[in-house]
């Protein structure tokens, strides 16, 4: 693997390029050097790096179906995981790698990408915030209320608060990367020669991908899991009014 220029490494594998990154290695500027001598410019063990790039291969999510068993304050907690990722690890690295992107035969799918992507990160960030401080915390405090015996009601507080509204308009914003998708036609890599829109276009896949895989555990796990909660909450207020 050390004799290996950065370029061929990345075209067997595009995640190298985050790892090459993390280590302070921009590959865009070490594509014709061999991982060798890039190793040896920045002071790094090749035998070490070649094991993490090695590693890199093994990423795993969790099970799906080992999800769906779990109680809803472990769904929220490993959700709230996977936004952690996206914003502290996915989305820099994109926006870093479109920001120094240069002109080209490709130059106008790079000018696009360098105007679009940032508002969509921006955009999905405040989704994110949004979703966690009202949404995963208005479960958790219904989750609460059904476990605690002397928790407040949250329907007291939230009673303009619908899950099954909330659900019907998440199912309907799903698609948050319809419009990069178009853009770079399903990140199609036909005719593409260059390294930095090949790692971009292949992140962006990646992260699409995984988006999918989050948006089917909150509207498959977690979803369902809340409406539940909410109804025992409303049958348990119900119950405890009548006891009063």
């Amino acid at each position: 693997m050390e004799n290996k220029s950065i370029e061929s490494l990345i075209n067997e594998n595009f995640v190298y390029a985050k790892v090459l990154d993390f280590f302070g290695v921009e590959f865009y500027e070490s594509r014709n050097k061999t991982l060798k001598e890039v190793c040896a410019e920045h002071n790094l063990s090749s035998e070490q790096l070649s094991a993490v790039l090695e590693n890199s291969r093994s990423e795993r999510a969790m099970d799906f179906l080992a999800l769906r068993k779990c109680p809803v304050a472990l769904v929220i907690a490993y959700l709230k995981h996977s936004h952690q990722v996206f914003i502290k690890d996915a989305l820099p690295f994109l926006l870093k790698t479109v920001n120094r992107l240069n002109g080209g035969t490709t130059s106008v799918l790079k000018e696009d990408l360098k105007m679009i992507l940032p508002m969509f990160v921006e955009d999905f960030i405040k989704h994110i915030y949004e979703e966690e401080d009202k949404f995963f915390a208005y479960i958790l405090d219904l989750d609460s209320y059904l476990t605690e015996p002397n928790s407040r009601n949250p329907l007291l507080d939230r009673d303009d608060f619908s899950i099954q509204e909330f659900a019907l308009h998440h199912h309907d914003s799903d698609d948050e990367m319809a419009g990069i998708r178009g853009i770079t036609n399903s990140y199609s890599l036909v005719d593409l020669q260059d390294v930095q829109l090949k790692v971009i276009l292949q992140e962006l896949k990646a992260f699409d991908d995984k988006l999918q895989v989050h948006a089917r555990i909150e509207n498959d796990i977690l979803f369902p899991k809340a409406m539940e909660l909410e109804k025992r909450a409303k049958a348990l207020f119900r119950t405890k009014v009548i006891q009063n």
